[in-house]
Parts: structure tokens; sequence; C-alpha cells
């Protein structure tokens, strides 16, 4: 039979802040006394704030507990910040070790009012086991007047609430605003306003705006890298763009040049076999107009993780270096393969394509093994200054 905790630690976590924003006690909240004032000022500023209500629900379930396991119990309350989210969650983690420090606790037992206990179950656990959960929700008559009086409650936290104002009044606000300006200037029709009003639907439900809104604040982390580190993620963007204009030129360039050679061309569908015979001109067109581009854009990348490592004396940069040199000698042999393939030649040496196909080939081997070998003697010879990160 498993033995009870000897030390039991209450928990209540407000992961909005009310408690801090309300009145302007500091946390973390340890011991009953302390918590038993917090929860009567938080009443005072705010008697509908659900987490006084978990807080004299924790100081309930503490009486109980020290009864039965004496002076092996305390209880204490932890705060994120407003707004919720990744700081929140980490100020909360801080805070729980700064408890933890104070009085070393075998297991807890959470008190919530049953709205965060998701998020912040995983980050106590993480810390100590949960042994229990007890939600403290506010009951409400059942009559209609009761009824509306809640309502209302909720309502007035749409008004009164930034979070809540800003989804519920501002997004709207802002959409009417437009869609009435869009009709005093006779562009808009109800067609427009309803699609208007359920794309907004749809971001909201699948919260499409707030990865939206995450991937701008991670686009203006860029402005504040390191300079090697905005090259890097600037080659990436440059790199992705060149990729798609060399796929596009290579398809464009190969329709124009089929439609030239084969102006009188028949259709696919009812002549397979002809077009099937015309693959490698088709293929090797392909690969002689884009091939260059392609190339310049892996190359780029290439390029700004060569600076990046030898900016970080990350080894990886030698590795960088032997893929540079590789890509320059795919980029002939492709080049070459792609003009053979279009001008359909055959034959071995006496064909001077054929010659420089083989030629290239074996330079590119050659090169290779020497870059292979002068990389390595360069790495033992800088291998001061590049220095391999913990854990590879």
């Amino acid at each position: 039979m498993t033995e009870p905790p000897k030390k039991l630690l209450i928990l209540v976590v407000d992961r909005d802040d009310d408690i801090g924003r309300k009145t302007g006690i500091s946390t973390p909240i340890i011991g009953f006394e302390e918590n038993l004032r917090a929860a009567q000022a938080l009443l005072l500023a705010d008697p509908e704030e659900a987490d006084a209500n978990a807080i004299f629900g924790a100081l309930k379930v503490y009486r109980e507990l020290s009864g039965k396991l004496g002076g092996g119990v305390e209880i204490a309350t932890v705060a994120g910040r407003e707004g919720e989210g990744l700081e929140a969650d980490m100020k909360i983690m801080s805070e729980l070790e700064e408890v933890l420090k104070r009085f070393k606790a075998e297991a807890c037992v959470l008190v919530s009012d049953g709205v965060t206990d998701q998020f912040v179950t995983p980050i106590i656990t993480s810390k100590l086991p949960i042994i229990s959960v007890r939600r403290v929700v506010v009951r409400h008559s059942e009559a209609v007047e009761q009824t509306w009086l809640v309502l209302g409650r909720y309502l007035k936290l749409i008004f009164t609430e930034p979070r809540y104002s800003k989804i519920f009044l501002g997004i709207p606000g802002l959409l009417m605003a437009i869609i009435g300006i869009l009709y005093i200037l006779n562009v808009a029709s109800l067609p427009f306003v309803l699609s208007a009003i359920g794309i907004y639907f749809i971001m909201r439900g699948f919260g499409l705006d707030q990865k939206v809104a995450s991937s701008f604040r991670n686009a203006m982390k860029l402005f504040r890298m390191p300079p090697y580190a905005q090259l890097r993620a600037y080659a990436v963007f440059t790199s992705v763009l060149l990729l798609l204009m060399g796929f596009y030129t290579g398809y464009i360039s190969t329709l124009k040049a089929v439609q030239e050679a084969y102006p009188e061309a028949p259709e696919f569908s009812t002549h397979v076999l002809w077009w099937l015979e015309k693959t490698p001109f088709i293929v090797g067109t392909y690969i002689a107009s884009s091939i260059d581009v392609i190339s310049i854009a892996i190359f780029l990348i290439l390029f700004s993780n060569i600076v990046y490592y030898l900016f970080t004396r990350d080894p990886s940069f030698w590795l960088m270096v032997r893929g540079s040199v590789l890509l320059a000698w795919l980029w002939a042999l492709l080049k070459r393969a792609g003009i053979i393939l279009v001008v359909g030649a055959s034959g071995g040496f006496e064909n001077p394509h054929v010659l420089l196909l083989i030629v290239t080939a074996i330079l590119g081997m050659v090169t290779m093994i020497v870059t292979i070998w002068v990389t390595r003697v360069m790495r033992k010879a800088y291998s001061g200054y590049f220095r391999r990160k913990a854990g590879h």
C-alpha cells in the first residue's frame, strides 16, 4: 500500500494574475494567513472574481488536511501574467520553484476554478506529482432572474476586461467600420459583407489570427538578430523565391521550346506514345533552363550557412564548404546532361557533348577527393577556433 506524502502542498494557480492586477499583492503567496488576506483583498477589489473563490476553497482544503497530517501541509498561491501564454507559464514555473525551495513538498493538491487546469497541470507535474484536483465552481440559482443576472455579469466582463473587449468589441467594431465605409463608397454588397463576417468567424474558430500574429512576431525578431543570423534568414527567403522562379522559368522555357520545335504537336491524350518519344527533349530542356537559378538558390543557402558557422565557430562550417564544391560539380553535370538530352547526342568520346560530360564527371570526382582531404587537414589545423557544441 502506497504511503501518503509527508509534506503536501495545497496549490492555487492564477494564470492571468488577477491577484496582482487587482490588489497589487505580489506572488507567490505562502501560508494560511497570507492567502486569507489575499483572498479577502481580491474579493473587496472584485466580488465576482473566481480566483478568490478558488483561494477560499484551498483554505478549506488546508484546514481539512492539516487536522489529519499536522504540520506537513502548506498552502500557496502562484500567478502568471496578464494575457496568459508562454510568459505566464514561465512565471508560474519560476514561482512554483520558489515555493518548493521554502517548503519541500512531496506532492500537491491543485485547487482551481476549472478553467486553466489543462494549461497549468503539465507545469506543476514537471516539478511534483498532483495527487488530487479540487475544482471550485460558484453555484448560481436556477431562477430566470438569476440566469439573466449571471448573463449580465459576463456581458459586463466584455466591456470592462481588456482581453475580452478587444475580441468581442474591438475586432467586430473594426470590421463593421470597414464595411460601413465600403458601403458609403458603393464598393460593398451583401455577399461581400457575409463573406467578411464568415472569414472573421473562421479565423477566430480555427485560431488563424493567433497564428498570423505569432508569425508576425517571429518576423519582427529578424530585426533583432545578430547580423550573420539576419544574413541566413535573408538567404532562406531569397532561396525559396529563387527556387520557385527556377521551377517556373523551367516550365515556361520548356513550353516555348516544345511549341517552337513541334508547332503542330498532337494532343497528349490521343498520342501518348508520340509524347513519350519526346520525353528526353522535354526533360533536357527543363533541366538546362532551370538548373542555373535552382543551383544559385541552393548555393545562397550554403554560403549563408558558411558565414553563420564561421561566426558561431561551429565545425559544420567544413561540411558547408564541401557541400558548396559538390553543388558546383552537380550543377555542371546536370547542365551537360540537359544539353545532351536536348540535342540528342549519341556515341562516345568522338561526340564533344558526351566527352564534356565524362570530363566533367571525372574532374568533379577528383576535385571532391581533394576537397575532402584539404578540409580534413584544415579542420585539424583550426580545431582550436571551431568548437563542437555540447551534446554533439
